[in-house]
């Protein structure tokens, strides 16, 4: 509501509360006025009729039966005339017969052409031996009058009847100076109400108006307002009433909203993604691990259907089954597009008044759970193939020893031999899977410090000089001289001595090994690219898996435990840096790590 239909409402409103004072007095005046006029023309024509009756027993005592039997108008003329003078009104002498004798304003001319009046309502009355009285309009005079008659009397016979009349117009003089004084005390009171109906509106408004203003606050959503009004009528009820609406509403909304605040953090921070749908399978809300699973935005996909915003018939199945049952529903789902993930969907109806109003689906990435399963599977399987073959040979040797063959002496030497090889063997394996059980552990404390990364490296290519000479491999130190890093230095080295015995194991005869730099910002990125038999695409995503081989039988031959990639990328790591590889089946290889200066 706009607040000029409020401000019309409200003026509407006074209004009415003073029009209703004007209108029950004009109301109370109006019946007061019409019973007062006819209570005060009932009396003063009674007052009248009783004074008219006994004026006309005065002139009744004037006029003998005589008169009228002798139709004696030179007596009953003048006595009618000088009568009339004194008492002010007209009167009318009448025979048995009806016949006017006399009439104080009429001439004998006149008289003579009167109608008869014997059937007049008075003059019957008269004749019939009471006081006729009636009251009506005269064609004579043409004017309202009164009329009072007695009769004339000889003994018990009527002779006559005498009549008075007396025009009414004061009657209407004098009730309608009354009606002018009531009608004068109706205009005065009138405005006495309104100024009073204003006044009292006005008092009775203001306070509403506050409230009124007040609860338009309250609806825009401010609740911090009070209605100020210290009157203990209903008013002031009716004021304490929506202030302590206010701040319960204002309670409740803070509540409200710190709970809301939980549930959005907590809704947006979970590493699940979660799926709000209602009963009809439009999606009312997502939370952000959503938008990144299925490259989504929120604003795009709520109020859809959720096959039209996401396109899985999986997990839509899922949704629907949900709904349908009225029960918890799971299934792991694989997604294929855009990336290869593996998903564990649970959703849970929504009920309201037991009625299912939708679902809540809560969607588990799990992708890294079964790939450790698999690595964890394919370790078991590794570990348990890497021990089984030293051991096999170091039993089966031993059997022979002891079968005899310990006296042999052109072979038991050759036999004791390639059980210390064996064993050796055992013992770096065992000794990689502790150390890089300790770096996965992130226990490992870095002994961090300043020093020439290219005379490490320099020192590093002195231990692997046989092996180079064995295979005629050239290698090239190419990192400046000058060049210098915060790190563990034992660590660093066996990142190089790993990535070079690589280097120089799956290189070619005469091959060579290139190691090199480049400055990226506050970081370095260290290259080892070597010459030799290159890695096949397939492989390159699993090269840094521990004991993941490209070429199995021939890294056992070369003596490799399958570790050294998986150590690296785990020191190179705890170093806040990253590995990588590129490389070309049966060209190159180029490794690289990068870390911090």
């Amino acid at each position: 509501m706009t607040g000029i239909d409020l401000d019309m409402r409200i003026r509407s409103f006074k209004l009415k509360l003073i029009f209703s004072y004007i209108f029950v007095i004009v109301l109370s005046f109006g019946f007061i006025a019409f019973f007062l006029d006819k209570k005060l023309e009932e009396n003063s024509l009674r007052n009248i009729e009783t004074s008219l009756t006994n004026q006309a027993y005065l002139v009744e005592s004037q006029i003998t039966a005589e008169n009228i039997k002798n139709e004696d108008i030179t007596h009953l003329e003048p006595l009618i005339i000088a009568l009339s003078e004194k008492i002010k009104c007209r009167i009318t002498v009448i025979n048995s017969a009806g016949k006017v004798l006399a009439d104080s304003e009429k001439s004998q001319k006149d008289i003579s052409q009167m109608e008869n009046h014997l059937y007049r309502p008075e003059v019957r009355l008269a004749l019939a031996g009471g006081v006729g009285i009636d009251t009506r309009y005269s064609s004579t005079l043409k004017i309202g009058m009164l009329y009072v008659a007695l009769p004339i009397k000889e003994k018990k016979d009527i002779t006559g009847v005498v009549r008075l009349a007396l025009p009414l117009e004061s009657v209407g003089r004098i009730l309608n100076e009354i009606r002018k004084i009531v009608l004068l005390g109706l205009i005065l009171a009138l405005v006495l109400a309104f100024v009073l109906a204003s006044i009292i509106a006005a008092q009775t408004i203001s306070p509403i108006n506050r409230m009124i203003h007040v609860s338009r606050k309250f609806s825009e959503g401010d609740f911090s307002r009070r209605v100020l009004q210290t009157s203990k009528d209903e008013i002031g009820e009716l004021a304490v009433t929506l202030n302590k609406m206010a701040q319960d509403i204002e309670d409740k909304i803070k509540e409200a909203k710190t709970q809301n605040q939980k549930m959005s953090a907590i809704f947006n921070s979970m590493i699940e993604g979660v799926i709000v749908i209602n009963k009809a399978g439009h999606i009312i809300s997502v939370n952000p691990t959503i938008e990144r699973i299925f490259s989504v935005r929120r604003v795009d996909v709520e109020g859809k259907l959720f096959l039209e915003a996401m396109r899985n018939n999986d997990i839509a199945e899922v949704i629907g089954a949900a709904l349908k049952r009225g029960e918890s529903v799971s299934s792991e789902i694989t997604l294929i597009y855009p990336v290869r993930r593996v998903f564990e969907v649970n959703a849970t109806p929504i009920f309201d008044n037991k009625a299912v109003d939708g679902c809540l689906v809560v969607i588990h990435d799990i992708t890294e759970i079964r790939r450790l399963e698999t690595v964890r599977s394919d370790f078991v399987a590794n570990v348990s193939h890497e021990l089984k073959t030293p051991l096999t040979s170091i039993k089966g040797f031993v059997e022979t020893l002891l079968e005899g063959a310990l006296d042999d002496k052109e072979n038991n030497r050759n036999f004791l031999k390639i059980i210390q090889d064996h064993a050796d063997r055992l013992n770096s394996l065992v000794e990689d899977l502790l150390s890089l059980s300790h770096l996965e552990s992130k226990e490992i404390a870095l002994n961090k410090s300043n020093f020439n990364l290219r005379q490490q490296l320099e020192k590093v290519i002195l231990g692997f000089k046989s092996q180079l000479k064995d295979k005629s491999i050239d290698i090239k130190n190419e990192l400046p001289a000058s060049i210098s890093i915060n790190a563990d230095k034992d660590r660093t080295e066996q990142v190089f001595t790993n990535l070079i015995d690589n280097a120089i194991k799956f290189n070619k005869e005469k091959g060579s090994i290139r190691i090199y730099v480049q400055e990226e910002g506050d970081k370095i990125k260290v290259f080892v690219e070597d010459s030799g038999i290159g890695i096949p695409g397939k492989d390159i995503s699993r090269i840094f898996e521990r004991f993941y081989r490209v070429d199995k039988a021939r890294s056992r031959e070369l003596g490799g435990t399958g570790l050294g990639l998986s150590i690296v990328k785990h020191i190179v790591e705890l170093h806040i840096g990253s590995v990588g590889v590129e490389s070309t089946e049966g060209f190159s290889s180029k490794f690289w790590f990068i870390l911090p200066r």
